[in-house]
């Protein structure tokens, strides 16, 4: 009976939910994972209203209620066993919740659980390159980020990768964290190639990590290398994604 109550209180929470009646929504999904607190479905519902009210908050009331939502899902999670579509919803959750938290590290991790090929839910290909891609492109805006930040402004209108002198001692923390970014930003954009070879944004991408490198590097003869390198990938990039336009146009062609 309890079961029977708490999926009737979740239709009402649903419809309430999808009228943007949040708060209302709220109670029902709250009155519903207490009812039954076997049923993962009240869980993610209640956690999405968290979510809701996290995002308008700031300061420590933010956190405390991201906080909150964190453990609605991670419980939602231990109710789903081998529910996949449960198990995702979680999961996809949890790794927003901490990049809104700006928990660059668990955000990572539980992006990479979703995208585990030996996880109880197995990830399809697509799931596991477009994570990894993912990851790869964080990668890069943590070096892009600090390269901006030493970049010439009479220099950058007549070679956007200009060297960035980042070699004196205040900037070289900033160049070693910059480093280490594209270092780890290649990693993950390659795993994503593994898995897909011809993903093109991930091409694109393994471009501007290399044009990264160029930024930071001095020497004449290796920004030249580094710059034909990213030239070579950008054009093979822009080269596929002109055949799969075509294809996919083909495609749509109606055959006469």
């Amino acid at each position: 009976m309890r079961k029977v109550i708490a999926k009737d209180k979740i239709n009402q929470g649903a419809i309430l939910y999808n009228q943007g009646r949040m708060k209302e929504a709220q109670e029902f999904f709250k009155e519903a994972k207490e009812t039954d607190g076997t049923n993962p479905i009240a869980f993610l519902y209640y956690g999405a209203t968290l979510v809701k009210d996290y995002k308008t908050l700031a300061g420590d009331e933010r956190t405390k209620v991201a906080n909150q939502a964190l453990d609605v899902y991670k419980q939602a999670l231990e109710l789903a066993a081998n529910n996949c579509a449960t198990r995702d919803n979680a999961i996809s959750y949890i790794s927003t919740i901490y990049d809104d938290l700006a928990n660059e590290e668990e955000n990572r991790n539980w992006l990479l659980k979703r995208a585990d090929p030996n996880g109880p839910c197995q990830a399809k290909k697509e799931v596991q390159a477009t994570t990894l891609y993912s990851i790869g492109v964080k990668y890069w805006t943590c070096s892009y980020d600090q390269t901006t930040r030493y970049q010439d402004k009479t220099a950058i209108a007549r070679d956007p990768f200009h060297y960035r002198n980042m070699d004196y001692p205040d900037a070289l923390p900033d160049k070693r964290k910059a480093e280490e970014c594209v270092t780890k930003g290649l990693e993950y954009i390659e795993k994503a190639l593994s898995v897909d070879n011809e993903y093109v944004d991930a091409m694109f991408y393994k471009g501007l990590l290399y044009r990264e490198r160029q930024k930071m590097t001095k020497e004449e003869p290796k920004r030249k290398e580094l710059n034909a390198m990213a030239q070579k990938i950008a054009d093979e990039a822009s080269a596929l994604q002109k055949k799969k336009e075509a294809a996919a146009q083909q495609q749509a062609t109606p055959q006469g």
